[in-house]
């Protein structure tokens, strides 16, 4: 809505007021920031000239009538910070305590008048909640482009050290390799077994041996027999008469028979890899001494390039560790920061709106047939006052989602049945669906599950989801929960599993350019007055709480929703 002539006549009037008296309010703040850290962070850069940028750059957001002048001052606020190595929250704090000096400043200056008053703070608080808003948005997004530059950087360093390691893959060298061994050393049959870390055999590359062959061998060897003793003793073994060898057992029947034999230890800096085997050796009985020491330094080059892809995954894994552990640091900073501006908000909301509930309650037992005259314009008194309430207990509702928002607490981990937690969510809004004409169905678990988790932050997550579920049908529908236990790497040593909860409607669906923003915080596709846009990101921290994920799909505007939280089980 814009400004009346007056009402600009009185933001010039309050803008001239924070100028003429900008030396006195700005002492007046850091007097009060004196007990913060952004205060010494200040000192650093220039006390005096630093803060008095910062006033100066506040001020001037407060005059225009545009918000990209708004935006420009807001930049520079977010810049300064940013520069004097002071935190977001430290920012918020250091500017809720500028806003309150002015305000102070206003008591004294129009206090006497209160409806000026009034308005004065009513056209300050604006200015001042928007430009705040911004400031704190440009410092988020600076970081995030800062970080942005880091992961690029790194992705760039990740790349070339392939270049540099090879431009084939671990299994294309590996049996270069091999194929090599046959050719220089003489031999018809060779074989890399590489171990994993636990010393078993991991991988098996054969050379000599046409895919007919292979097919009829069958499964790959496991690292008994002859391959067992050079798997656990890292050094060479050569062989004139394989089969007359009490430990050369174990071989398929299918394999190509074998007499002479030469194995090596794949080696690097004391760390055993596998081993190359060679079998057959063309033109002579057995392989000499020369064989073994070609075969050694083959081996020695299968050891650089099992190395080189050990610590290319190594570096990988770190790669994307550091990515997520920087999308998480820098996704929890914001959150924490839009929780302390949230429940600023909601306990300045929280006053006035105690006042107008206790006005409205005196009314509401003063306003019956009894007490009112008998007049047509009172009629509809006692109507207006529970309006009047029921708008009073709606705002108070959001206000308690604001603080539930603002005061994120460590979970309370305890083994918890699954399946009882999702029956009790249920009946919560069973009741609410059925008077709408909706359907809730649940398919049972196979099997008890249990949960390590904290019981009130799971069943807040439920009872959201299906609220949200139950929201999104227009008329009547239907919302399903499906429960599975998934194993996560089968047939590894330890059985790990994840227990995946959906939670399915067929109601108005999210529009896919909206679907990457269900998780920012106050974002709602709801109507005005419908939604707080609080209730996604809260179910998100839940999870992620719980060290598990959150995922969001629809098919478009009108083809409903489906949720799916992923949890790790605890048996």
């Amino acid at each position: 809505m814009a400004e009346t002539n007056k009402e600009s006549e009185l933001r010039e009037a309050l803008v001239a007021h924070f100028r003429e008296e900008g030396e006195t309010l700005r002492r007046q703040w850091l007097r009060q920031l004196r007990t913060t850290g952004a205060v010494q962070n200040l000192i650093r850069q220039g006390l005096e000239n630093e803060s008095r940028a910062l006033y100066t750059a506040f001020v001037d957001g407060l005059e225009p009538r545009n918000d990209s002048r708004t935006a420009a001052c807001a930049r520079s606020i977010a810049e300064r910070a940013l520069g004097a190595e002071i935190s977001p929250e430290l920012l918020i704090d250091s500017l809720l305590a500028l806003r309150d000096v002015h305000r102070r400043s206003l008591v004294r200056k129009y206090g006497a008048d209160a409806g000026r008053f009034t308005k004065a703070l009513d056209i300050y608080s604006s200015a001042a909640n928007r430009l705040l808003a911004h400031a704190v948005r440009d410092i988020f997004e600076t970081k995030e482009a800062a970080a942005t530059r880091e992961v690029e950087q790194l992705r760039a360093l990740v790349k070339t050290g392939m270049i540099l390691s090879a431009k084939l893959s671990l299994e294309a060298v590996l049996q270069r390799i091999a194929n090599m061994a046959c050719k220089v050393v003489g031999a018809r049959y060779a074989a890399l077994g590489v171990l994993d870390g636990k010393g078993r055999l991991s991988q098996f590359i054969a050379a000599g041996i046409d895919e007919k062959t292979k097919r009829a061998i069958g499964p790959l060897p496991v690292g008994k027999g002859i391959l067992g003793v050079l798997v656990h003793e890292a050094k060479p073994l050569r062989l004139k008469d394989l089969t007359i060898d009490p430990r050369a057992h174990g071989f398929p029947t299918n394999h190509p028979p074998m007499k002479s034999f030469l194995g090596v230890p794949i080696v690097s800096k004391g760390k055993v890899f596998g081993n190359l085997y060679l079998t057959e050796k063309r033109g002579a009985e057995e392989f000499s001494q020369d064989d073994e020491d070609i075969a050694m330094t083959l081996a020695a080059q299968a050891a650089i390039a099992i190395e080189n892809a050990s610590l290319y995954e190594e570096l990988h894994r770190s790669y994307q560790e550091l990515k997520r552990s920087q999308a998480l640091l820098l996704r929890q900073e914001k959150l924490a920061s839009l929780g302390r501006l949230a429940a600023g908000l909601a306990h300045e909301l929280n006053n006035p709106l105690n006042h107008i509930a206790g006005f409205v309650e005196a009314l509401q037992r003063r306003a019956d047939a009894k007490t009112l005259p008998a007049r047509k314009e009172f009629e509809d008194f006692p109507r207006f006052f529970g309006m009047i309430q029921t708008q009073v207990d709606r705002a108070a509702s959001i206000i308690r989602r604001l603080l539930d928002f603002a005061r994120q607490r460590e979970p309370s981990f305890e083994l918890l049945d699954l399946g009882r937690l999702i029956s009790e969510s249920v009946s919560f809004v069973e009741r609410q669906a059925a008077v709408a004409n909706k359907r809730i169905v649940v398919r049972p678990l196979s099997e008890p599950v249990q949960l390590r988790a904290d019981a009130q932050m799971l069943q807040q997550l439920l009872l959201n989801l299906l609220t949200n579920a139950l929201d999104a049908i227009e008329g009547d529908g239907e919302v399903r929960i499906t429960a599975n236990v998934v194993e996560v790497g089968p047939g590894a040593r330890v059985r790990q599993e994840t227990v995946e909860l959906s939670v399915a409607d067929n109601g108005c669906g999210i529009a896919p350019e909206n679907l990457p923003k269900v998780f920012d915080p106050f974002f709602t596709t709801k109507e005005v007055g419908k939604g707080t846009g609080l209730g996604l990101p809260i179910c998100q921290s839940i999870v992620e709480q719980h060290g598990g994920t959150i995922e969001i799909k629809s098919e478009g505007i009108g083809k409903g929703i489906l949720v799916t939280v992923k949890l790790p089980v605890q048996r």
